[in-house]
């Protein structure tokens, strides 16, 4: 066991250090994996809706729409996993590039779905047992996907290696999750303003969608690479790894 403990810190500081390094790079992946996608599906979903509203009928969805609608919703395992290549590679001291980002990202997605449904049900069912199951497991699994695609460990495996790098120090990572959530809730309540009074005469249906893919993509980013941050901290904290070290897996 480690006598240092978690700096909160730390983990929002270097956040925002490595977002900022590598904006470029995180901004090509966000829009091209997930916020383009994000925004067509928004708009033909925001037209639907709204032609359903107008005439007084139930929405009709082609099997082609919930097939895309299904296929957006497993864009952001991809774009996950890339920001977390990034992120570590970058923490490590190397120079990660848009190919390889993604190409790890693309090896690994079958099975980050496996992992991300397992996780989303234990999380779900948790919640469903008077919430507090859920806040414990969302800690106790707060790293498994950096795990997952920094040290391949296996889908089963990922969530006993978050389990190991988080022991002695949940409390400081429960609160480091309710702080995010606390501030992306503040944002989301600005946002929300924004859209409700539009811009420049554009389509107030256009710009809620439009705010709504840039606000959860860009939460996304920035959760991923806190995430990851996160995960190499808690390694260096519990085993003394270096950095250098850390991105050896990539290589």
């Amino acid at each position: 066991m480690t006598d240092r403990n978690l700096d909160i810190g730390y983990v929002f500081t270097k956040t925002f250090s490595i977002t900022g390094q590598r904006l470029k790079d995180l901004v090509i992946l966000a829009v091209i994996i997930v916020g383009v996608p994000s925004l067509v599906l928004g708009l033909i979903s925001s037209q639907i809706m709204a032609e359903a509203v107008s005439e007084g009928t139930i929405p009709q969805f082609s099997l082609g729409f919930w097939l895309v609608s299904i296929i957006a919703g497993l864009l952001p395992l991809i774009l996950q996993a890339a920001v977390v290549h990034t992120t570590v590679e970058t923490m490590s001291g190397r120079e990660p590039d848009f190919n390889s980002s993604l190409s790890v990202a693309l090896r690994l997605f079958l099975p980050l779905i496996g992992l991300s449904i397992l996780m989303s049900l234990g999380i779900f069912i948790g919640f469903m047992l008077l919430i507090v199951p859920g806040l414990i497991l969302i800690t106790l699994w707060a790293v498994a996907v950096p795990a997952f695609v920094t040290e391949r460990t296996g889908i089963i495996r990922a969530f006993g290696r978050s389990m190991e790098l988080t022991e002695g120090q949940r409390w400081r990572i429960f609160a480091l999750i309710v702080i995010a959530w606390i501030a992306m809730f503040i944002v989301g309540l600005f946002i929300a303003a924004l859209g409700g009074a539009g811009y420049q005469g554009m389509p107030s249906s256009f710009w809620d969608v439009f705010l709504n893919s840039i606000v959860s993509t860009a939460a996304g980013v920035l959760s991923s690479v806190g995430v990851s941050v996160l995960y190499v901290h808690l390694r260096d904290l519990k085993e003394g790894t270096t950095l250098e070290t850390i991105g050896d897996v990539f290589r």
